[in-house]
């Protein structure tokens, strides 16, 4: 295996979902910055399927991949399928990628910064799906320990969320009021009854990845969700 780490979703009725997510000795994987042909060459060392890596504009417009690499490139936030052998990723730097797994066949991942919490980016995504969704997977995301955030963007969320402020509001180290992201993610999760497991840490101090917040890096690590093919 690649230097990436990966688990397996054991708990649906239907074939299981993998996730996979990079660490910088995997390389940049900023679908924009990077040449394709290297963008693609990582890709496959990382997951040696068909990929499909979306446009990301902070936004929650879904795109349904209706073949292996299918709409790669297109523009979104939230890329859904129900097929095998096609590899969906999520680039990210600070934002919450979040794999969405349904009882079935259904998959999707979810790019999840503060915007897309705003709008309800994960409720859309939930919505997209035809069976019931059963887990949720959150991958490295900055946590509140280094998200600074202002009281206006904080409310913000919050109602995105339909959730009090308070329940997002949390402490940076030095003290000052933050954003913590990855509570946002669990109470829309735990508000759609879909249980969530986190599998990073925070992206700006502990995980061994990207962050544009914290270090004004322009790399990006990578989320991938696919079923069937490797394992």
């Amino acid at each position: 295996m690649t230097p990436g780490r990966g688990t397996v979703i054991g708990r649906r009725l239907g074939e299981p979902v993998h996730v996979r997510w990079s660490v910088r000795a995997d390389g940049d994987f900023h679908r924009v910055d990077v040449p394709l042909a290297d963008l693609e060459r990582r890709r496959r060392r990382l997951v040696d399927l068909p990929w499909t890596m979306l446009d990301e504009h902070h936004g929650t417009d879904v795109v349904v991949v209706d073949h292996p690499g299918g709409n790669d490139g297109a523009s979104g936030d939230v890329a859904f399928t129900s097929l095998s052998g096609a590899a969906l990723g999520c680039w990210v730097g600070d934002c919450a990628p979040v794999v969405l797994v349904g009882e079935q066949r259904e998959f999707a991942v979810v790019h999840a910064g503060w915007k897309g919490l705003a709008a309800g980016v994960v409720d859309v995504a939930v919505d997209t799906f035809t069976e019931p969704v059963i887990e949720a997977y959150l991958g490295p995301c900055i946590g509140a320990c280094c998200y600074e955030f202002g009281a206006a963007d904080l409310a913000s969320v919050a109602d995105g969320i339909g959730a009090p402020v308070s329940t997002i509001t949390g402490r940076t180290r030095d003290g000052t009021r933050a954003l913590d992201v990855p509570a946002a993610v669990a109470l829309v999760c735990a508000r759609r009854s879909v249980p969530l497991r986190s599998l990073g840490s925070c992206t700006g101090c502990s995980f061994d990845g990207f962050s544009h917040r914290v270090r004004q890096e322009r790399e990006r690590h990578v989320v991938v969700a696919w079923q069937g093919g490797p394992a």
